[in-house]
């Protein structure tokens, strides 16, 4: 007698961005130069890139807005905006006054399905999507009343983009997950103990 493998998924945040904005504008010329290793090419791009350390990269803009990207966690990404505000005033860059605020933008998140693989043949029938296989190896699907977007592999594997927070991450992928099986996109394995 074989025991069913039940489907069930494992999401793992790969990437969170964080947009926010100093409270002084910065002069990217000057932050090119006092900050080593940022890239600064004003005629083919408006922001300095600078990554910190390993902490994590960030867009910077002479308004003061920034952007940091390479985190998993919000509050990873709050320990990298701080530290850089620091380094910005350490090399006067912006002055002792300067605070920042700022916000997810977007949380990029694998999900693993468990003990299954998907069906792109499926999927492209019962789903509004876009799958080009000579091009990319996966389909893409825009949920329907969200701004969650998903790559779909036929190994299983999920890439997830588009959502600002870890609980909506959540809601988002059951949902999507609920719609294959409604729609039997997704094949157990052929797992059987005895």
């Amino acid at each position: 007698m074989g025991v069913i493998v039940v489907f069930d998924f494992v999401i793992t945040i790969e990437n969170i961005v964080i947009t926010g904005c100093f409270s002084e504008g910065l002069d990217l010329k000057v932050a090119s130069q006092k900050l080593v290793g940022a890239k600064y090419s004003w005629k083919r791009f408006p922001g300095l890139s600078f990554k910190l350390a390993s902490l994590a990269t960030f867009l910077l803009f002479r308004t003061g807005k920034f952007v940091c990207t390479g985190i998993k966690t919000e509050v990873k990404g709050k320990e990298a905006i701080a530290k850089l505000l620091a380094l910005l005033k350490t090399e006067g860059i912006v002055s002792g006054d300067c605070v920042f605020e700022y916000g997810v933008k977007n949380l990029v998140a694998s999900v693993n399905i468990g003990g299954a693989s998907v069906s792109l043949e499926q999927i492209t029938n019962e789903f509004d999507v876009i799958y080009e296989p000579e091009k990319f190896p996966a389909v893409i699907h825009k949920l329907d009343d969200s701004q969650a977007t998903f790559l779909v592999f036929l190994t299983g594997k999920l890439i997830c983009s588009g959502v600002a927070n870890e609980e909506e991450l959540k809601e988002t992928v059951k949902k999507f997950y609920d719609q294959l099986k409604e729609k039997n996109a997704i094949q157990q394995q052929n797992l059987t103990i005895n």
